[in-house]
């Protein structure tokens, strides 16, 4: 029984399946499975998976028609063997002691069920995607991580290391339409996991213009927001009968028509900056992407004597 299973979905891979495939192979810690699923596809990749799977035993190659990547990962993990679980993707690097340094964690911290780790962008990022990297690169601690998990993606998906446990326990990975790494991340977080992130860059994630992230429905800013809203409705904001929503243009009114529509009484504000002395009463709803402004609107409030999570919530 390996120590470790890799889930790793492909489809259509290309030239970067081989450089990814080696990130893993060249592992300081060796004792791990990889349960490649080839989500369909039609460049050779799974062609490819085979002919490494002949040199490379640690390597199980399964094949099925394109179903896209939340059933591809409900694969491979019925497929897998190990009771802790760490995710790949197909195009890009691991640090060769990342399985090393993850594990140990999960060793020494049995509190812990996901450990993610710091990222780099490769070989060139848009300025939107380097302040995202900059912004989760931030996030550390378990606090880190649930404060900000209605804001984006707060642990990038292909650095995670968990337990199949924890990860079992909240259904897995769901076709709902929506991005999976979050979707799973706030089932998790609402079940009572425990998050971390090492503070060093050990995954490289890499950049181009056929990534899944750019080209797929799932990750529109439709699908963020429903997504967003049907967790707030369903987790934070559950059984609350009024909350007030603190925000700017745009993004205040659609979170405004949106949480009405849920059922709470809304109070929508409209305020850029807390007013010194203004002390709103929770719950608080508080409609900020920017991270400067959150991190305005954090010290006024706390300052204040209200609590993040308990009193107050951030959203994008």
């Amino acid at each position: 029984m390996p120590a470790l299973s890799v889930l790793l979905p492909v489809l259509d891979a290309g030239p970067w399946l081989a450089p990814s495939l080696a990130s893993l192979t060249r592992q300081t810690f060796g004792d791990f499975e990889i349960v490649a699923v080839d989500d369909g596809s039609t460049d050779g990749s799974a062609e490819r998976l085979h002919m490494t799977a002949a040199r490379e035993p640690r390597l199980r190659v399964l094949e099925g028609p394109r179903q896209g990547l939340p059933a591809a990962l409900a694969f491979a993990l019925r497929e897998s063997r190990a009771g802790i679980l760490v995710r790949h993707d197909a195009d890009d690097l691991s640090h060769r002691e990342r399985f090393e340094q993850q594990r140990a964690w999960l060793d020494e911290h049995p509190d812990t069920d996901v450990v993610g780790c710091r990222l780099k962008l490769f070989p060139a990022a848009s300025a939107g995607m380097q302040r995202w990297a900059t912004w989760n690169n931030s996030l550390i601690t378990h606090e880190a991580i649930a404060r900000e998990a209605l804001i984006d993606s707060p642990l990038a998906h292909g650095t995670a290391m968990m337990r199949r446990e924890a990860v079992e326990r909240a259904g897995g990975w769901i076709e709902r339409g929506v991005p999976e790494d979050v979707d799973l991340w706030l089932r998790m977080l609402a079940g009572g996991a425990r998050f971390a992130k090492l503070p060093r860059t050990l995954y490289s994630w890499r950049q181009h213009a056929a990534s899944a992230t750019r080209r797929h429905r799932r990750y529109s800013a439709q699908r963020y927001a429903e997504l967003r809203r049907d967790a707030l409705c369903s987790g934070w904001l559950r059984g609350r009968e009024a909350v007030t929503v603190i925000g700017v243009g745009l993004s205040l009114e659609t979170w405004t028509r949106d949480l009405e529509a849920a059922g709470p009484r809304v109070h929508a504000i409209e305020m850029g900056k807390p007013r010194p002395g203004w002390n709103p009463s929770p719950p608080l709803v508080l409609v900020f992407g920017a991270a400067p402004a959150r991190a305005r609107w954090r010290r006024h409030l706390e300052s204040s004597g209200l609590r993040e999570l308990d009193d107050f919530i951030f959203v994008a």
